[in-house]
């Protein structure tokens, strides 16, 4: 055959004659490693002539593959009846499963790259109000799943509490699937050589190219074939493989070996080369053809390095500490801390460190010498007992040790307060048992949006009793519960700044807007609407989420510290919000509140702009950015998916609301001849509804019209705007979950959305800070003031959005307004010539107010500055 390489493996037995025999055949990833798949072919030839006599259709070898979850179902979980979901971790990707009350998810179709050395992290959580609470964990090898794939495999759930034991099992649903690629690979034709006198005959050609693609049909669905001829051997080079089953290249001619393929010149001569690999029993592996770059010659690789994930781990101080031989050794060396903080701050430093002699002794400091070595990896010793670390993988040897310890994310939540025998008013904890009913009303009072989970537990310790109290003695929630028992507060609501603190807790705890990500916004302000449209709605939902965002105004050079970020909010809403563009109406003609439009369907692709607008809601709840809206109390129902009550009729339709007032005052009679049925005028035609099905036929009577009235108020808010309400809501959902604005109320959504429209000229005052020379008592400040009390409301509100970015007013007034770093104040400083403008810093809430002659002359400068002033600058 032409190139011998072509042969993975050769094998010099068979059988003789016509008797029956078989050959054993062991594929390697050594000889696949250079292509992510391989076509093999097995042929049999005869010993003495060379003869093919039979052949195998070609087979299609992968190396590349990914593992698929796709059910896991958890057994004897502690926490029946509660909402749990689960996260699978390994490496970079992650997936988390919907809530569910079995603990029983299918059809996942989660997706991991196949690494043997690694494991996956499972984690299953229960979802609580104040927080949710970590169950258990296990961790599972991949190289496990790989070899048990296409079964189920169980494994044991560890509790998150060292205190609580239970025996759970995670039983996991796998199969693997081949890597996809983006290109279609070929097939190559394996050329036969024989005599000279045989070379001519068909059964010493290659394989037939048909055969070729119908296997390529069979193996890869709808592949093409494509032959291509090796690259040959230019005279005097030999092709051999090492122990490793890696191929080298030898240069007779000048004495030298190489990785990578010479190749040939044109005057070589193709049956000189031909000769030279004539010969019926041989053993050539072919295996991997790569250049001599490094292991880490690339981002990726370099990630996954171990010195360079070692020294990136974000609680390398606390190794260090715990070290005190390497900790010395660190405190001794200013190079070395030099060295290492360029790697920990680039990764690809670490090529230009890594033969440092420090830096080796340092991080082999931390090797764990009882461990085995990583997949792929070998020690050899030298001469002088200098330990050497090969990669065979890599291709790269190296000093350090790679048995490093490497991160593994455990997260456990502490052990529960310790219940005290008695509560507070000398009750033993036990009569809880007998108090469910009690406590059960409390709950709906204070803990509405968690009211019905927990009463799901103090029915089961009511039918159960103490041992149902011991059962749920370590949970979050009943504990939550219990304490209202031992509180003599009079306070029947839980106060809105205690959840509002809980409810950006929970946000960050849980990675919103942390980053390290930055998700950047350049926008035209004379094109706002669209470039929000195709630049928030292309963004990745996960990537609004957990990324920070940067905005830059077109043609601008301010940087955002956060006063374009409440700018774009401020701008973004008066227009997306505005009934002049057809998505929002006015909820009545005496008022300015609005709400979703039923002739919004005439907007072209409205629901994906309201998929934009619940976008926008949701990264002004994450990024703490107030908007220049204020909407109907339905609608901030809507967003919380809570029930609607007949009040929130009275803003949008009061003869409506007042009718059905009158229904839930007053006996329904037989003669009114109500049913659960609506009319509804759609273009001139009256259509009849059904609030239930087959509802004509059913009457409206005193014991079923509250049924009637609150299905009549749904249908009356949602009349031809559920498309767009599911639309908006998706695009919410998809920045911030659902469950976290369960804690609020529909009049406490509004405040932290909108704030208030009240301007407090003494709060704002007492709430202000001077600097560069002015104080509360200089003459220009005096000034200021005096012409603060005297613009108009309007005015006042194009002050603040001059100054803060935004004219709306936090609902606890001036002392909330933020800053690019937290709680920033309104803060007026001294700058500049009388015959300068006043500037503004919005990141800051700072005004530079020039030290004016006059308060006349400050006056209209001000005034100017506020009515002017449309862009962003950098001095």
């Amino acid at each position: 055959e032409n190139n011998p390489l072509r042969y993975m493996d050769y094998k010099s037995y068979g059988v003789c004659g016509p008797r029956e025999g078989s050959v054993s055949w062991t594929l390697r990833g050594s000889s696949f490693r250079n292509r992510p798949q391989t076509y093999v072919c097995f042929r049999y030839f005869d010993g003495l002539s060379g003869a093919l006599r039979a052949s195998s259709s070609p087979l299609l070898v992968y190396t590349a593959a990914r593992i698929v979850v796709d059910g896991i179902h958890c057994k004897q979980l502690p926490c029946k009846n509660s909402a749990v979901y689960a996260k699978i971790r390994c490496g970079t990707s992650c997936y988390r499963t919907p809530t569910s009350e079995t603990a029983s998810w299918s059809d996942l179709n989660f997706v991991f790259a196949i690494d043997r050395s690694r494991e996956l992290q499972f984690s299953i959580k229960e979802r609580c109000w104040s927080g949710d609470r970590m169950i258990g964990e296990a961790n599972m090898p991949v190289a496990d799943l790989v070899m048990q794939s296409n079964q189920e495999m169980a494994f044991v759930l560890r509790p998150a509490n060292s205190s609580k034991q239970f025996n759970c099992h995670v039983i996991l649903s796998v199969h693997v699937i081949p890597e996809q690629h983006d290109f279609v690979d070929t097939a190559d034709h394996i050329n036969i050589a024989g005599t000279a006198a045989s070379s001519s005959h068909e059964e010493s050609a290659c394989l037939p190219h048909a055969a070729v693609g119908s296997s390529l049909t069979r193996s890869n669905g709808a592949s093409t074939s494509s032959t291509t001829r090796e690259r040959q051997l230019p005279e005097g080079w030999e092709a051999r493989i090492d122990r490793y089953g890696r191929v080298f290249y030898m240069d007779h001619i000048n004495k030298r070996t190489t990785w990578n393929a010479p190749e040939l010149q044109q005057n070589n001569n193709y049956n000189e080369i031909s000769k030279r690999y004539v010969c019926a029993r041989r053993t050539v592996v072919g295996g991997p053809s790569c250049s001599s770059s490094s292991l880490i010659s690339n981002t990726s690789e370099m990630a996954s390095f171990p010195p360079i994930r070692f020294l990136q781990r974000h609680d390398f101080i606390n190794l260090l500490h715990c070290n005190q031989e390497a900790l010395q050794l660190y405190n001794g060396s200013p190079y070395l801390k030099h060295i290492i903080h360029r790697i920990r701050k680039d990764a690809s430093k670490f090529e230009r460190f890594k033969h440092n002699r420090e830096l080796v002794e340092f991080l082999n400091l931390f090797a764990d010498e009882t461990q085995p070595l990583p997949n792929g990896w070998q020690i050899n010793e030298k001469l002088d007992k200098q330990r050497l670390f090969v990669d065979h993988f890599g291709r790269q040897t190296t000093l350090i040790d790679p048995r490093l310890p490497m991160p593994i994310k455990r997260r456990t939540r502490s052990a529960p307060p310790i219940r005290h025998k008695h509560d507070f008013n000398g009750n033993n904890v036990l009569d809880i048992v007998h108090r469910t009913s009690e406590l059960q009303a409390l709950i709906e009072m204070r803990m509405p949006n968690i009211a019905p989970k927990l009463c799901r537990k103090l029915q089961i310790i009511r039918r159960q009793g103490q041992s149902a109290l011991a059962r749920f003695a370590n949970d979050i929630d009943l504990i939550t519960a219990l304490s209202i028992l031992e509180t003599e507060v009079n306070d029947n609501q839980i106060s809105f700044d205690d959840k509002l603190e809980h409810f950006y807790a929970s946000l960050q705890s849980n990675g919103y807007a942390q980053g390290p990500n930055k998700i950047r916004f350049r926008l035209r302000r004379c094109h706002l609407l669209n470039d929000a449209y195709n630049q928030i709605l292309a963004a990745d939902p996960l990537l609004l989420r957990k990324a920070r965002i940067s905005v830059t105004f077109d043609e601008e050079d301010g940087l955002d510290y956060g006063g374009p970020s409440r700018e774009l909010f401020f701008l973004l809403s008066r227009e997306l919000f505005n009934p002049y563009y057809g998505l929002f109406e006015y909820s009545a003609n005496d008022t300015y509140t609005v709400q979703i439009s039923p002739m919004s369907v005439f907007v072209d692709n409205h629901l994906k702009w309201m998929q934009l607008c619940g976008r926008v809601l949701g990264l002004a709840l994450v990024h703490r950015c107030l908007i220049d809206t204020f909407f109907t109390r339905a609608f901030y129902k809507l967003l919380l998916e809570v029930p609607f009550t007949i009040s929130d009729l009275q803003s949008m339709d009061s003869q409506f609301h007042n009718s059905l007032l009158w229904i839930k005052e007053n006996e329904i009679s037989a003669d009114m001849e109500l049913t659960f049925s609506t009319t509804q005028d759609i273009g001139g035609e009256i259509i009849e509804r059904e609030l239930i099905p087959n509802g004509k036929s059913q009457m409206v009577t005193e014991e079923n019209k509250d049924t009637f009235i609150s299905l009549m108020v749904k249908w009356r808010i949602e009349r031809g705007v559920e498309e767009q309400s599911r639309a908006l809501l998706k695009g919410l959902h998809e920045v911030i979950e659902p469950e976290y604005l369960h804690v609020f109320d529909g009049d406490q959504l509004e405040l932290i959305l909108s704030g208030t429209v009240e301007i407090d000229i003494e709060d704002w005052r007492e709430n202000t800070e001077y600097k560069g020379g002015y104080y509360a008592e200089h003459v220009c400040i005096e000034w200021f003031w005096n012409t603060v009390y005297e613009m108009s409301n309007a005015d006042r509100l194009k002050l603040l959005q001059f100054v803060t970015g935004t004219s709306s007013i936090p609902y606890d007034g001036f002392r909330a307004l933020r800053g690019s770093n937290g709680p920033k104040k309104f803060t007026i400083e001294k700058w500049g010539s009388e015959d300068s403008l006043p500037r503004a810093h919005t990141c800051f809430n700072r005004l530079d107010l020039p030290p004016y002659p006059t308060q006349q002359r400050l006056s209209a400068k001000l005034r100017i500055a506020i009515n002017e002033s449309v862009a962003y600058a950098i001095e």
